[in-house]
């Protein structure tokens, strides 16, 4: 293919014959501008500014402008611009030329107007393909301007550009649309004033790519408006069964010796005796006791081996490094066994490790829930009916459902206090009951001969879920002062315990460390008050040893009591005493027991990473297989939907999901008011903030005023007070009165203008100056007396200085003795002191300010 590198015009001379030349130069001319005309390009301008001129006045506002071959100034012949007219002496720019140059004014690219058709908004201009459409071109000599609205170049010069208009960077403007129809059909026509089109349209690929992704989504709305967006997914906010991340570490603790540990992360270490090796993903240091523990989190992937207790770990900070980092492992606790479970226990109760190390910290976690298995009488009150009700008081217990009855009242009959050691009574035999329609198989008193205390008690459901205890009182108006107590052996069961904190050096136990659990008592007959801090104490079921405990609570609602710090095992039916002097009988004894196992690493107990799954995040929204759904997405961004929903649905939009337009407030807009029209009236106001201040406003008093001018202080000088727009109204608050105290002046007596020609030391000065205080005469005149005598030191009259003696050498020297002759003005501030001629002196220690017979103003 041949390939055109220069315009045919520049070659006709070189390709016609000489005669042709010689003898028909016109004709010469004539081809040249054919392809002249051939080789151009039309360009479409809008917008065009040319010359000014002097506009006349007319009738119907119709613009018409002086011309100098105008004939009739008044009709449509005479139209704007048309002709010549008479110029400005202020214009600036004229009418494009033939033959000057144009210049872009922002690609810069040139071009030399061949010929101008403006009637038409068209200029004739050799062939660029540079110019883009939308750009303002100028006239370099003539200084007129233009607006460009399309470029088409002639069939010559197509034809040598064929090949650029497959290169989004070469091609002319006007076939840019032809690309947009190909690559960019989703998207509008009008796009941020910041894209590149032609760089879009080489790279939009990429963005297609990133469909239904909030990275595709961002790059959709910096195209279109140049903003930012953000994609929410409500999925994130779904609640979902079990969905909590929970993370626990695989942990080794160390004290180190040699380096900086925490230089380890991401380095392997090596147990010197136990040659085990693992990778550390994290350290973490803190102090414990005296010393500086650092806590290694190992990758559980990398382990090789068994780390011990006591050895020596080392590592480098990096593999070029000849110094050892070293440190030695310390024990921690690693695996807790429940030997007894317990009951009434508390999820996050403290418990401590017994037996040595310092720091850890190691507390209750998941608990057992069940129901009531038994109730306790402690007082069979009076006046009860078989059948009556027990009221289960359920809140923050967890559970509920339980039910009772009571089922044997009047008392039963019991052995005598010598043949038991217990309150048993005598039941019939099982066989002797079958088939009875009562409940109970005690014997009991006739009806009528007891007094109606309970006796008995049948439960009918224990209910379920209960954590803790509920409270019980039996529901009878006739009967008073029973007490019951309920009691589950599933409750409050321990079923794992949670080590928050680990501690340190446990491996110098002298025996291997036990957990302590608090003891757990159900008491009955309780007699005083059980207070947190009292110890208790008891003898053992041998008979013969002493078991102390401290008191940590006691809950009276349900008779439990806690304590720690136990030496020895309580039992059932055993009395304790407080140091008080409370006591009681323990009813229901069932202490948790459990051992730990010291190692050199330990996994964490864990904990969540998140809130997903929790019931109790207020975020978490149930599915509605609309919004909150997996296949849903909001689009937030500061434009409405309106002016992007049908181009994102065909450019970016996933078949099969849902979306939204969240308006994302980007900016603070200018909602104020500038005027308003009436609607009767048809008034219009502006600005429309003067009426709604008159309207709604306050005004505040600033009178000022003295203590001496006849004005009073208002009663509420700093509140504003409502307008009144009544005619008759001059004045909103009341007259004689201030809202500003000013201070009155004080006036100095002796105060004078001393303005005199004196000679001083041989030097004529002239000064004015008020003196408030003494002169130097008056100084010299009472240096004597009892007031400056006493008031006054010599060292202060030394140090004074000549004063206003301006425009001689003299001023600001030290005073002679002489110079006290003079009436100058001088810098002794005048001593002064209150003076009280009563009996009644500050100094007095019997009078005191809060008396009311003295007062300030006493003479």
């Amino acid at each position: 293919m041949a390939t055109f590198k220069d315009k045919i015009t520049n070659l006709i001379n070189s390709q016609v014959p000489d005669f042709i030349v010689q003898d028909h130069p016109k004709f010469l001319e004539f081809v040249k501008a054919y392809y002249t005309f051939m080789e151009s390009a039309e360009l479409r301008v809008t917008s065009v500014q040319t010359t000014e001129g002097i506009l006349l006045e007319t009738e119907t506002n119709q613009e018409n402008n002086l011309l100098l071959d105008a004939s009739r100034l008044d009709t449509d012949r005479t139209q704007l611009d048309a002709g010549d007219k008479i110029i400005l002496e202020s214009s600036t720019y004229g009418k494009f030329t033939r033959g000057e140059t144009i210049t872009g004014q922002t690609s810069n690219a040139t071009a030399v107007i061949l010929s101008e058709d403006l009637t038409n908004d068209r200029l004739f201009i050799s062939a660029q393909d540079k110019f883009i459409d939308g750009e303002t071109i100028l006239g370099n000599s003539s200084n007129a301007s233009a607006t460009i609205n399309s470029y088409r170049p002639n069939p010559v010069n197509n034809i040598q550009d064929l090949l650029n208009f497959r290169d989004p960077d070469k091609v002319i403007s006007s076939f840019l649309t032809k690309f947009r129809n190909e690559f960019l059909n989703t998207l509008p026509e009008t796009l941020s004033s910041n894209v590149d089109k032609r760089k879009l349209i080489k790279n939009v690929k990429s963005l297609y790519r990133a469909k239904g992704t909030s990275r595709g989504h961002e790059l959709f709305f910096k195209l279109l408006f140049n903003e930012n967006s953000e994609t929410i997914y409500p999925r994130d906010q779904v609640l979902r069964a079990s969905d909590g991340k929970w993370d626990s570490n695989l942990i080794l603790r160390a004290i180190a010796t040699i380096g900086d540990t925490q230089n380890l992360i991401g380095r392997q270490i090596t147990g010197q005796s136990s040659g085990a090796t693992a990778t550390i993903e994290n350290a973490f240091k803190f102090i414990i006791g005296e010393n500086e523990v650092t806590e290694f989190i190992l990758n559980e992937d990398t382990i090789s081996g068994t780390f011990t207790v006591g050895e020596e770990i080392r590592g480098t900070e990096n593999d070029t490094d000849d110094i050892f980092i070293k440190a030695t492992i310390t024990g921690i606790p690693s695996v807790i066994s429940l030997t007894n479970d317990g009951t009434l226990y508390e999820q996050g109760e403290i418990l401590s490790i017994v037996g040595g190390g310092t720091g850890a910290s190691i507390n209750v976690g998941d608990i057992g829930r069940g129901s009531i298995t038994n109730l306790f009488i402690d007082n069979g009150g009076s006046s009860y009916e078989i059948g009556d009700d027990l009221v289960f008081t359920n809140t923050g217990t967890g559970g509920g459902s339980a039910r009772a009855k009571v089922s044997v009242v009047n008392g039963g009959i019991t052995q005598e206090e010598s043949t038991s050691s217990t309150d048993d009574h005598i039941v019939l035999e099982d066989e002797t009951v079958r088939g009875d329609p009562y409940t109970g198989n005690k014997i009991v008193q006739e009806s009528g001969t007891g007094s109606g205390d309970i006796t008995d008690i049948r439960i009918i459901s224990g209910g379920s879920n209960y954590l803790s205890l509920p409270t019980v009182v039996v529901d009878d108006t006739n009967g008073s002062n029973a007490v019951v107590y309920a009691y589950g052996s599933e409750i409050g069961r321990i079923q794992s315990i949670d080590i928050l904190e680990s501690g340190a050096q446990h491996e110098l136990s002298p025996s291997p460390p036990t957990i302590s659990l608090r003891t757990k008592l159900l008491l009955t007959n309780v007699s005083g008050s059980f207070s947190v801090g009292e110890n208790v104490s008891a003898v053992g079921t041998d008979g013969s040893t002493s078991i102390t405990a401290t008191i940590v609570s006691y809950d009276n609602s349900t008779s439990i009591l806690t304590l720690s710090n136990a030496t020895g095992v309580f039992g059932t039916d055993v009395t304790i005493t407080s140091d008080g002097g409370a006591t009681a009988t323990i009813k229901i004894f069932d202490q948790g027991t459990a051992s730990v196992t010291v190692s050199a690493t330990a996994i964490t107990s864990g904990k969540f990473i998140n809130q997903d799954g929790h019931l109790s995040e207020t975020t978490m929204r149930l599915q509605d297989s609309l919004y909150y759904q997996d296949f849903s997405y909001v689009i937030k961004v500061g434009r409405s939907i309106n002016e992007w929903r049908d181009s994102f649905k065909k450019t970016m939009h996933a078949a099969g999901f849902y979306f939204t337009g969240q308006v994302d407030i980007t900016e603070r807009v200018d909602v104020q008011l500038r005027n308003i029209t009436t609607i009767n009236s048809g008034k219009s106001f502006t600005p429309i903030q003067g009426i709604i201040n008159t309207l709604f406003s306050t005004i505040f008093g600033r009178r000022l005023g003295t203590d001496t001018d006849g004005t009073t202080l208002r009663v509420s000088p700093l509140a504003g007070v409502d307008p009144d727009f009544n005619d008759s109204t001059s004045d909103h608050f009341t007259s004689n009165t201030r809202d500003v105290t000013l201070t009155s002046y004080y006036r100095f007596n002796n105060l004078v203008i001393i303005k005199e020609k004196t000679d001083i030391r041989s030097n004529t000065t002239r000064f004015g100056v008020p003196a408030a205080g003494p002169t130097m005469k008056g100084v010299g005149n009472l240096l004597l007396g009892e007031f400056y005598s006493s008031q006054v030191r010599i060292d202060q009259i030394a140090d004074l200085r000549l004063t206003g003696t301006q425009n001689t050498s003299i001023d600001g020297e030290l005073n002679n003795l002489s110079d006290f002759n003079y009436r100058l003005k001088t810098n002794l501030a005048i001593p002064a002191e209150i003076w009280i001629n009563s009996s009644d002196s500050f100094d007095e220690d019997q009078d005191t300010f809060d008396q009311t017979n003295i007062t300030m103003d006493a003479a």
